[in-house]
């Protein structure tokens, strides 16, 4: 009996030596689950890789950046996206220690020069509950790597709402200043036909009050571009000539000629979001820790070892086996309290399954109605809006209008352009949301079931 649980023992050893972290701390499995998600091939930063070159990133700033290279470069060199991946990589550290036995103890006494005792102690329960302890290890490691994949979805698409805002913001700047150039030169011309008496002292009045206000729009118009390029230089993680360095494109990227269709939104956000997903592997994980918590009292405490004794020399070999009784603590309040999280984990499943559902519609609609007005801006608004500025420039000509009224034409042909790029920039951060709504990125604040702990049960120590 003893060889075979020695042996048994020996094997176990044998096999926990094996298990250890991965080198990339296991960013290949979250870079999987991403890349099944974008349905495209990403690379996310590990401790060890490498990040741009200064000669590489500095020919990749010479021009303006575009919209996938922001995203690569934000996921390169941010170090908020290292510390979120983090949380895998002690995820497989825990994995690993769950498969490593317990140390053995030793116990020596001596009483005179001919009497001792030396035994030697193994945790026995702890090689029963090793592969629950391990399944367990391995669904909050499944967990963590889907955290870390909704964390970086939720990054990429924090990244593209900055660079969005950025490039409209610079557009907006430069349809202002384009605005303010007319005005200035309206204004000389005011002033001119004021000082030959061609036009009241009224108007050349309001055509410096206009243009003194256009100047303060423009001022606070590169306030806020720089605001907007600040925001995505720290989202990317530059700084020094780099984010000194730093283009963005003059204008945003042009509407689809057609809306994205998905006939069953519901049903694919479902299926696809990783909230979805991570929900029902808590619901797994929880009931692990209730069948833990039922073995934990009768196994946790149990040892075993040789023990060797020596008395007016004679010597006795035998074993020895503890175990702890569960009289006072049966485990049932570990037990309610695991059976009470299963319940929560229930729940929360199917609030994020309604959440899921509903967000989807929401988002769906939200990019319809955001497409359909950008559209309609471009194909109806903005023709209209420059056929009534050509009518005012006719009128101006034929001495109908005063300066003033085509500066006030000006101002408002400035404002329909700066709306329709508005417009366009909220189509595609709705875009973003609809591609959040799909893969369950960064929803509602990063709602995490259960509490968003997953934590295993308490367990007695084995020595």
């Amino acid at each position: 009996m003893m060889k075979r649980l020695l042996a048994i023992t020996a094997v176990t050893a044998f096999l926990t030596g094996c298990a250890s972290v991965p080198e990339d701390g296991g960013i290949s499995r979250v870079t999987e689950i991403y890349s099944a998600q974008i349905k495209d091939e990403v690379v996310l930063p590990g401790f060890d890789s490498d990040a741009p070159t200064p000669d590489a990133l500095k020919q990749i700033l010479a021009k303006p950046l575009g919209l996938e290279e922001a995203e690569q470069l934000s996921l390169q060199l941010n170090p908020a996206v290292r510390s979120r991946l983090a949380v895998v990589g002690l995820a497989e550290a825990d994995y690993a220690q769950a498969a490593r036995m317990e140390n053995p103890g030793i116990s020596f006494e001596r009483f005179s020069s001919e009497e001792y005792s030396a035994s030697a102690i193994f945790d026995l329960g702890g090689i029963f509950l090793m592969p629950l302890k391990r399944r367990i290890e391995k669904q909050r490691l499944e967990r963590s790597r889907f955290e870390a994949a909704i964390s970086v979805m939720d990054h990429v698409a924090q990244t593209r709402t900055t660079w969005l805002n950025a490039v409209s913001a610079k557009q907006s700047t430069a349809l202002l200043e384009r605005s303010l150039l007319s005005a200035e030169t309206s204004n000389t011309l005011a002033r001119q036909m004021s000082a030959l008496g061609h036009s009241s002292a009224i108007d050349a009045v309001n055509s410096e009050t206009f243009l003194a206000q256009m100047r303060d729009n423009v001022t606070r118009a590169r306030q806020s571009e720089t605001a907007a390029r600040e925001k995505l230089v720290r989202q990317l993680g530059l700084w020094g000539e780099s984010a000194r360095a730093l283009k963005v494109p003059e204008s945003l990227p042009p509407l689809p000629k057609t809306p994205m269709e998905i006939p069953f939104v519901e049903r694919e956000a479902i299926d696809r979001r990783l909230d979805v997903q991570l929900a029902k592997a808590n619901l797994e994980s929880m009931a692990s820790n209730l069948k833990l918590s039922r073995r934990n009292p009768f196994l946790s405490a149990i040892e075993f070892g040789p023990v060797l004794e020596a008395a007016d020399g004679e010597r006795e070999r035998g074993y020895e086996l503890e175990l702890r009784l569960p009289i006072f603590d049966t485990g049932a309040v570990k037990n309610r309290r695991n059976r009470i999280l299963l319940e929560q984990a229930q729940a929360d499943a199917e609030v994020i399954a309604i959440t899921a559902a509903s967000q989807a519609r929401e988002a769906m609609s939200a990019y319809r109605g955001n497409w359909s007005i950008a559209n309609n801006m471009q194909n109806v608004v903005l023709p209209l809006r420059k056929r009534l500025t050509d009518e005012k420039m006719l009128e101006y000509n034929g001495m109908l209008i005063s300066v003033f009224d085509l500066l006030s034409d000006v101002r408002a042909a400035a404002q329909t352009e700066i709306s329709y790029v508005n417009a366009v920039r909220d189509f595609w951060i709705a875009d973003t949301a609809l591609q959040q709504a799909m893969t369950g990125a960064g929803m509602e604040g990063g709602f995490m079931p259960g509490g968003g702990s997953g934590t295993a049960p308490e367990e007695s120590a084995g020595h």
